[in-house]
């Protein structure tokens, strides 16, 4: 009977021990990968802020090409960046003169 015991004892050991190693590799598992994602969440975000930055400096400068385009549609700007060459004939049509 006590050789049985003395088996028993050491299967209970045995046992214990895998699953006490299983726990710990489940546990290294789990931290590894929460410090993999936080570190992957982080970069993502410096990646979002920095296509943030150049979203708005594309937006700047989208607003600043509309309004040179709207300064250049009004006519009597474009006539005077053509100086004399340009002639308004019944403020309709714009004679080119060839010099």
């Amino acid at each position: 009977m006590r050789k049985s015991k003395k088996k028993n004892n050491k299967r209970k050991l045995r046992k214990d021990i895998w699953i006490f190693g299983l726990f710990v590799i489940s546990a290294a598992f789990f931290f590894g990968t929460r410090v993999g994602l936080k570190s992957y969440n982080i970069m993502l975000q410096m990646k979002e802020q920095e296509l943030a930055a150049q979203v708005n400096e594309k937006q700047e400068l989208v607003s600043e090409l509309e309004n040179e385009v709207n300064n250049l549609q009004n006519k009597t700007r474009l006539l005077g960046m053509l100086d004399s060459s340009v002639k308004d004939n019944q403020n309709n049509i714009y004679i080119m003169e060839n010099k």
